[in-house]
């Protein structure tokens, strides 16, 4: 029989123990690296949120959906538009008369001189549209609910189809100031609610550039029953409520017959606009529609807002062409 050698097993025993501390070692500092490692660039979801229930978030819409009608005198109003190589530069004067179901007027100025760009009005089912503007002088009738996107090509390539006024209809802005009422009871109509969390750059005092934060929304989804023996709907509108700042309201999303995005409203800036009612309302309203290629943000100034007027006079949604502007029917055959 062999004889041990006890030195060999001391060795070999030093060398289990050293290979352990050294593996114990690394282990320990990779789990330390992990542990206190810091990503600022994370995005860190904005605190407190507040809970609400569908009766609660209702509650918040009923400054919007109770509105009988309004007008408001003393509105900033500045158009973008997507399609055109000529920008506005700066923002127009303009003044807005709404009242319920869907009547709406919308006079819109140069600032300081009051010469009138543009003038429309809209009922429940048509509009009248006149632009002063010289370079694109016209004055246009035509249906709410018709498609002028055929009409709109033909224009390609002439001045009219490069002025956001061509494309701008008076009712894309009843929606957004006027909300009409949900259809809560009736049949054929349902209703969800989800939570929407979004991104957005973190503009609290001390942040680190490029800092971003994470917003959380309650979102109350309007969908119409269209084939209720397939349970299958279409999105009509989508009601954002910020649960970081007092469940206001602050996006309305209006979908067409084929769930589309036809308008995207937001609402921001919440204050008095009127020394006679204590209610909150927005001083900025940005109207978008991706589909005719433009925007418009409505800025109300203090002080020159009215709610639920009385006794507007039967002419204020009245629109002649008094100044024999070139006048089209959109829904007339063109002439060749």
């Amino acid at each position: 029989m062999t004889e041990a050698n006890p030195e060999r097993g001391l060795s070999r025993f030093r060398f289990l123990v050293i290979a352990c501390l050294l593996a114990s070692a690394a282990l320990v500092t990779s789990c330390s690296s992990l542990v206190k490692y810091k990503d600022e660039t994370i995005p860190q979801p904005l605190t407190p949120v507040l809970e609400a229930d569908f009766d609660v978030l209702l509650a918040q819409l009923k400054p919007f959906t109770d509105l009988d009608s309004m007008r408001a005198t003393r509105i900033s109003m500045k158009f973008i538009d997507a399609a055109s190589s000529e920008r506005y530069r700066g923002a127009a004067d303009a003044t807005i008369v709404l009242k319920r179901p869907e009547n709406i007027r919308l006079i819109i100025q140069v600032p300081i001189a009051k010469t009138k760009l543009a003038e429309m009005v809209s009922d429940a089912e048509h509009f009248r549209v006149a632009i002063y503007y010289d370079k694109y002088k016209r004055f246009l009738i035509g249906t709410n609910k018709a498609d002028y996107n055929q009409w709109r090509e033909r224009l390609q390539g002439k001045k009219e189809a490069q002025s956001a006024f061509i494309n701008a209809r008076p009712f894309h802005f009843t929606d957004a100031l006027l909300v009409r009422p949900l259809q809560i009871g009736k049949a054929g109509f349902t209703y969800s609610l989800q939570e929407e969390l979004l991104e957005e750059p973190d503009t609290k005092l001390g942040a680190k550039k490029g800092a971003r934060v994470i917003r959380s929304f309650y979102v109350i989804s309007e969908i119409e029953i269209t084939d209720p023996a397939k349970s299958f709907g279409i999105l009509k509108r989508r009601f954002w409520f910020d649960r970081n700042d007092k469940l206001q309201l602050k996006r309305q999303q209006v979908f067409d017959g084929k769930g589309g995005l036809v308008t995207d409203v937001r609402y921001l800036n919440y204050t008095k606009l009127s020394t006679d009612s204590q209610i909150l309302h927005p001083s900025v309203v940005e109207v978008r529609r991706p589909y005719d290629k433009y925007s418009a943000e409505l800025n109300f100034l203090a002080d020159s807002t009215e709610f639920n007027v009385e006794n507007l006079p039967a002419t204020a949604f009245v629109l002649e062409n008094t100044e024999k502007l070139p006048e089209t029917d959109l829904d007339k055959p063109e002439s060749k």
